[in-house]
């Protein structure tokens, strides 16, 4: 898919994607081709395969994985006064 059509399927700021989908191709999960302007990016399946097989193995210990925690946004700071 070209990088605009993803953020626009996941309602994502391009910069945002950019660096996202810049350190999936770092660790080899996604690669990138230049097609004239547009930049086309494909999932490496045979690398998130073996990372899944990895993470299953190791994850917890071998045991059974606990349900998975729902992740609560960070609450704003207030601002000290200067």
């Amino acid at each position: 898919m070209t990088a605009g059509a993803v953020a626009g399927a996941l309602d994502l700021a391009p910069n945002t994607l950019t660096f996202h989908f810049d350190r999936l191709r770092d660790a080899g999960l996604v690669t990138v081709r230049r097609d004239g302007r547009l930049m086309i990016y494909s999932a490496q399946f045979e690398t998130m395969t073996a990372l899944l097989g990895f993470l299953t193995e190791n994850c917890c210990g071998g045991a059974p994985c606990a349900p998975a925690v729902e992740c609560k946004p960070a609450r704003k700071r207030a601002k000290v006064p200067a």
